[in-house]
């Protein structure tokens, strides 16, 4: 749903408007106009729990208040020319829980971590475009060190690691442990994050 009669003429005027709904799931498009997407499915959000509460347990974790779902950011638009993004779950800096209020911001250093669990599609699809090339660009340009993109309909975690300013890409199965330079403790398959107990 595009609602065409709003125009924002900046991404900081967009935040600032006090009408749109708290509860409500935005895109902003580099023209200005607003879009309201769907809201994310319970699977997806169970999924991306599991997640936050692993990394969480770490020992010694200095990221469980860092930790946050469905925290917005500011991205270059390219693809769908969205210039915002809200991912599943994202490990912030630590200076983004003083400065970060509404939305981590370009100019701010980029989140530490992104997971995002995406929808089926066929790689020319809308959701395959959005979250294996559109979302890649945008992370891989502000410089994340570690993007995952968990598909469930596939029993496949890809872990995405920035190598020089590039991402690097390697797939594990349902039946294999996911291997995480920036978490390098972390014990966890495929199959316990899509859905098994994390015990």
């Amino acid at each position: 749903m595009t609602y065409a009669l709003t125009r924002y003429k900046s991404y900081q005027e967009y935040l600032d408007d006090e009408t749109l709904s708290p509860d409500r799931n935005y895109r902003l498009l580099s023209t200005g106009e607003l879009i309201e997407v769907s809201s994310e499915d319970d699977m997806n959000m169970r999924i991306a729990l599991r997640l936050l509460l692993a990394l969480a347990q770490l020992e010694g974790s200095l990221y469980a208040e860092r930790l946050r779902t469905k925290k917005e950011m500011q991205v270059p638009p390219v693809g769908d020319k969205c210039v915002n993004r809200v991912p599943d779950l994202m490990v912030l800096q630590p200076e983004h829980l003083e400065i970060a209020k509404q939305a981590v911001l370009m100019e701010m250093a980029p989140p530490l971590f992104i997971a995002e669990v995406v929808s089926p599609g066929g790689k020319k699809s809308d959701n395959y475009l959005r979250d294996y090339v559109w979302k890649r660009q945008q992370y891989e340009q502000l410089g994340i060190s570690e993007y995952w993109i968990i598909a469930p309909h596939r029993d496949q975690v890809t872990v995405l690691t920035l190598v020089n300013g590039q991402y690097e890409s390697e797939a594990h199965r349902v039946s294999e442990q996911i291997v995480s330079t920036l978490f390098p403790t972390l014990q966890i398959s495929v199959q316990k994050l899509l859905g098994g107990s994390l015990q």
